[in-house]
């Protein structure tokens, strides 16, 4: 389908068809009684994206390359499925009231033989850039062959930039307003099946800035490197990705875990500044818009240095005057609008 920036995915659906026998390890469980139907809808286009500001590339968004079916009885597994590059599976348990868990793209989990343990799974975002991993699951009395719809989230959360305006009030510095790079900084990279509460994250990309070293490529950093006018408009969409990141924001000191920025390198009149913009919290499956970020004056000056010390802090501090206020719309791959000015 053709990619709209403005429509949003939907959720992806499962349609399960159940009937039931034995208890055992996925390997152990005939998958032959069960037969699920996956349904992607969504009136954007699943399975686009646009990153960088020239191109197009194709994404994972809602593809589903792979799916697999986890039927509980309890807390013990009662039923398994699973099909690769197919939209159909199939799986065997036992009769009675049973959780259906449905999980798209992910390795295969044939060693879980409990829900806990499907639950405590986790997912890493380094390789959700070829597959996005979904997650979803139902209650269910099962007494013969039937029907079951799922609906399945992503566990990622995504940020998009849709333009940058210059508006800078001095006719030189305006002049020579050129975008060196956008990224997203205190990148969190795991979370597990459950979402549970005490999970802590293992991996950080970007940590409190850009990190040549430690980041995903497009799916962080997106390098620019284009000028725009005075009073000009870039309307070219930049996406970014993360897994769930729920903390404060922070600024300097020791690196622990924080918020999520998005950080806007720019060059003004051969000084190069930067402009970071806090995210709310970040929940997978939701899409946060920042729909526009005007530039009205200078941000902090860049030290040419990736982040190494708990005074380097160009890419943290908030500019001064900074007013950053957020229009937040939460809608399902779910929307969350943000209108910033600097």
């Amino acid at each position: 389908m053709k990619h709209q920036i403005l429509i949003l995915l939907g959720s992806v659906l499962l349609g399960t068809a159940v009937s039931c026998s034995k208890t055992g390890s996925p390997a152990d469980i005939p998958a032959q009684k069960i037969r699920i139907v996956v349904d992607v809808e969504g009136s954007g286009a699943p399975g686009t994206r646009v990153t960088g500001v020239t191109s197009n590339s194709t994404s994972s968004e809602a593809k589903v390359n792979s799916l697999q079916i986890f039927v509980f009885n309890g807390e013990q597994l009662d039923g398994y499925g699973s099909s690769s590059g197919s939209l159909t599976a199939t799986a065997s348990c036992t009769a009675g009231t049973r959780d259906i868990w449905a999980v798209v793209n992910a390795p295969a989990l044939t060693s879980v033989s409990s829900k806990s343990q499907l639950l405590a799974t986790v997912s890493n975002l380094a390789a959700e850039i070829s597959n996005f991993q979904m997650v979803g699951s139902k209650s269910e009395t099962l007494q013969k062959d039937g029907n079951v719809k799922i609906t399945v989230d992503r566990l990622a959360a995504r940020v998009v930039l849709k333009g940058i305006k210059n508006a800078l009030t001095n006719a030189a510095q305006a002049a020579s307003f050129k975008v060196l790079s956008v990224y997203l900084t205190n990148v969190a990279g795991d979370v597990d099946f459950g979402h549970s509460s005490s999970y802590t994250v293992s991996k950080w990309y970007n940590r409190r800035g850009y990190q040549s070293a430690n980041n995903l490529g497009s799916f962080t950093y997106d390098a620019v490197n284009k000028t725009i006018a005075s009073g000009a408009t870039d309307s070219e969409a930049h996406y970014f990705y993360s897994m769930p990141n729920a903390n404060a924001a922070a600024v300097g000191g020791p690196w622990t875990p924080r918020a999520a920025r998005l950080v806007i390198k720019a060059e003004i009149a051969g000084v190069v500044y930067d402009y970071p913009i806090t995210l709310p919290a970040l929940e997978s499956n939701k899409s946060y818009e920042i729909s526009l970020v005007t530039i009205t004056r200078l941000g902090n000056p860049d030290d040419g240095n990736e982040p190494n010390s708990n005074d380097d802090i160009d890419e943290e501090k908030p500019v001064v005057g900074f007013d950053q206020g957020f229009e937040i719309t939460v809608n399902p791959w779910t929307v969350v609008t943000i209108t910033e000015t600097i």
